[in-house]
């Protein structure tokens, strides 16, 4: 959980520092003041590096500075740890976890899950593979001890086996030494998958009773293999193509989540803001699954309002109100803000913070809106 927040020269914020509220925090402010780049903050700090937000990475850093530097206190299993980041327009020049250097990002990204639900989210449901591929990893590296080891050693298989194909010099020994390690690798990591998409289908449809009750979604692995194939047996029908082609086509980086309604594949019948509720019910659905595993996610929450009509905003917000995960979330102004809560019971009890954003400056609010 994110109990502060400093930031320097990032997007344009010359300087900022916040204290976060456990549970609701309202950043306020008119398009293009800065809200959107506060959640990125976070999520840049939480992911290790990453923006949920198209462009160049370089634009991270405010226009005329050398730098961006972000620190954040959070607090993981009851003890507070620091991170800091510092970031130039040509790629993360150092970053620190409790004044050391980690070894991987991955144990940064352990101690702050964050989730973005924003406009683009909906590309879940109408994008590429790799990015419900990513979802679903995200989700396993948080809740499943053996994912990443199994994660890593299956992707040195793949890194080996496709650099092989691309020699000119194969020999087939080797060859199926690296089908073997691929192949026992992936075939675990997708019973990982398999059995983290079931417990995650029951989650599903908790939220989307509350979300949109009349959408009745469906969620299942698909690994691209043949009926009854092994992964082993993929590659070895594959060999041949995959020599020809420099890479390998079967394997745990193939595979895919379909989303259903009914029978029906989703991104052939649902409108963009159905879409938007489904993605949104697919990341919610993982928070029981966070809380389990005794961790805290911090969700951001940008442009509610976007293909979203007042009464599915006005469950979303409810469902959100009753996580007891920490959420950041942005509005335009106060009064805006003042009706959704008076239009919402659930928000009315959670205790939150409010912040006004101007031009990359940002105030603390009192909840009655004076400083």
């Amino acid at each position: 959980m994110l109990s502060r927040l400093q930031l320097g020269d990032f997007r344009n914020y010359r300087q900022a520092d916040l204290e976060f509220s456990p549970s609701l925090n309202v950043i306020l402010g008119d398009n293009g003041s800065g809200k959107t780049s506060l959640l990125e903050a976070v999520y840049f700090i939480g992911s290790g590096g990453r923006s949920f937000r198209g462009g160049r990475l370089s634009r991270l850093v405010r226009d005329g500075a050398d730098a961006a530097t972000l620190y954040a206190e959070v607090l993981s299993d009851e003890q507070l740890h620091r991170l800091g980041v510092r970031r130039t327009p040509g790629g993360i020049d150092a970053i620190k976890l409790d004044g050391q250097t980690p070894k991987a990002l991955s144990e940064v990204a352990s101690l702050l899950p964050v989730l973005a639900l924003h406009p683009t989210s909906v590309e879940l449901v109408f994008g590429a593979s790799a990015l419900r591929r990513r979802f679903m990893d995200w989700g396993m590296f948080h809740v499943e001890h053996q994912f990443m080891p199994l994660w890593r050693h299956a992707s040195a298989a793949l890194k080996q086996r496709n650099a092989l194909l691309r020699s000119g010099a194969i020999n087939p020994r080797e060859l199926g030494f690296w089908d073997q390690q691929l192949a026992e690798s992936s075939d675990r990591i997708e019973g990982l998958r398999r059995a983290y998409l079931s417990a995650l289908q029951d989650g599903l449809k908790r939220v989307m009773a509350v979300l949109s009750p009349e959408l009745n979604v469906r969620i299942q692995l698909q690994t691209g293999l043949q009926k009854g194939e092994t992964t082993q047996d993929a590659l070895l029908r594959l060999r041949q193509d995959d020599i020809r082609r420099g890479f390998s086509q079967a394997g745990f980086h193939r595979s895919d989540i379909r989303i259903a309604i009914g029978d029906v594949v989703a991104r052939d019948r649902v409108s963009r803001g159905q879409a938007k509720l489904i993605a949104y019910g697919l990341m919610l659905a993982q928070l029981p699954l966070i809380s389990e595993a005794g961790k805290v996610c911090t969700l951001l929450v940008d442009d509610l309002a976007a293909e979203l009509d007042e009464e599915h905003r006005n469950r979303l917000l409810g469902y959100l109100a009753g996580t007891g995960h920490q959420t950041l979330i942005t509005a335009l102004d106060e009064p805006s803000w003042a009706a959704v809560v008076n239009d919402n019971n659930a928000l009315k009890t959670v205790e939150s913070k409010m912040f006004h954003v101007e031009h990359g400056r940002l105030r603390p609010l009192s909840p009655t809106g004076s400083e």
